[in-house]
């Protein structure tokens, strides 16, 4: 019992590790995704503006995809497949502890100072919960936002970006109450 206990929470620490890591790269990506977004705002704005109606666009046969825009919607594709692989990493890792849940005796047993390995299921099914529905936001920024054809849509789609709706604040809280449960007794 003593080795299936040890066991598992070894691999509950290493789960616990993995997610504070992601958590971490995907506020990293949010800021540089923004930084992007911005950047591919002002563009398609300057090119709003110079190029007037559609109308004159197509008569002067120019384009509101201008050239600086596509190394920019690559990285912004790159951020993208980050927060896809966090996500995928969260549900793999939620499924895991469930699997070390149904083994014996381990449900109510208190791995660190008070939560059972259910509150931690709870934790990761919230994270995941968070960062598929995040995760589907950018992604329909980033095939929304290059082709906006109005400065309402650009502001729009740049805005769903900045102010996450699902990995914000709460979830920062989520970390700070793990975090605390994971400080060793003293």
């Amino acid at each position: 019992m003593q080795d299936s206990f040890t066991t598992c929470k070894d691999r509950l620490d290493d789960i616990i590790s993995q997610q504070k890591i992601n958590y971490f790269k995907w506020q990293i990506a949010q800021k540089k995704g923004f930084a992007i977004c911005i950047s591919i705002e002002a563009i398609k704005t300057r090119a709003l503006v110079s190029k007037g109606s559609a109308r004159q666009l197509k008569e002067n046969e120019e384009t509101l995809y201008h050239r600086d825009l596509k190394p920019l919607i690559e990285k912004l594709n790159i951020i993208v497949s980050v927060f896809e692989n966090i996500t995928k990493i969260a549900g793999e890792s939620l499924r895991l502890l469930i699997a070390l849940s149904k083994l014996p005796d381990n449900t109510d047993k208190v791995f660190h100072q008070s939560w059972p390995l259910s509150q931690y299921i709870n934790f990761l099914d919230q994270l995941y919960s968070s960062y598929n529905k995040e995760n589907n936001i950018k992604q329909r920024v980033a095939c929304e936002l290059p082709h906006c054809m109005n400065r309402s849509d650009l502001i729009r789609c740049t805005t769903a970006w900045e102010y996450p709706q699902y990995v914000d604040e709460w979830t920062y809280l989520m970390f700070a109450f793990l975090e605390e449960e994971k400080k060793n007794r003293t």
